[in-house]
């Protein structure tokens, strides 16, 4: 397990959950599995372009290159797997042309390029998200013009 498709099945799905979380004042448990679900579309990118049937299965014989793959896509980095995933250049250009990618590049990143969502966010105090930031963050992620729908046709 995990191909490519199934991989982006489970990304909307956490985004679904983020959704439910957000409606149910869970702000926090909203925003990580909010971030999860761009992580994940992103890792399901880099494994359609490289070809990866079973991302997630270690014990797959795949040979040596491929489990070298594996191991550099266990990062949580969304910088960074954008970079893997071929798609880095493409948002910094096309986030300045679209709003959707633009509003979801500000509620992401900080200024410097550091994304600030990261796996560490799951172990945050209780009320340390916006309600507002949070609920942004999921109308800029799903639908037709959301963050994850571009990753996914890009």
């Amino acid at each position: 397990m995990k191909n490519p498709a199934q991989i982006r099945q489970l990304a909307f799905e956490r985004l679904e959950e983020a959704q439910i979380l957000a409606q149910n004042g869970k702000y926090d448990g909203a925003f990580y599995l909010a971030g999860y679900s761009v992580e994940l579309m992103l890792k399901a990118k880099v494994c359609e372009r490289l070809g990866i049937d079973n991302l997630f299965d270690e014990q797959a014989q795949s040979g040596h290159g491929i489990n070298e793959v594996r191991k550099a896509l266990k990062t949580h980095d969304i910088t960074v797997l954008l970079i893997f995933s071929g798609l880095k250049n493409l948002f910094d250009s096309e986030k300045s042309q679209k709003l959707e990618l633009m509003e979801a590049n500000s509620v992401l990143f900080l200024a410097s390029g550091k994304c600030i969502w990261n796996e560490q966010s799951r172990y945050k105090a209780p009320g340390s998200q916006n309600s507002d930031d949070v609920k942004k963050l999921i109308s800029l992620l799903k639908g037709n013009g959301g963050l994850l729908q571009w990753i996914e046709k890009s």
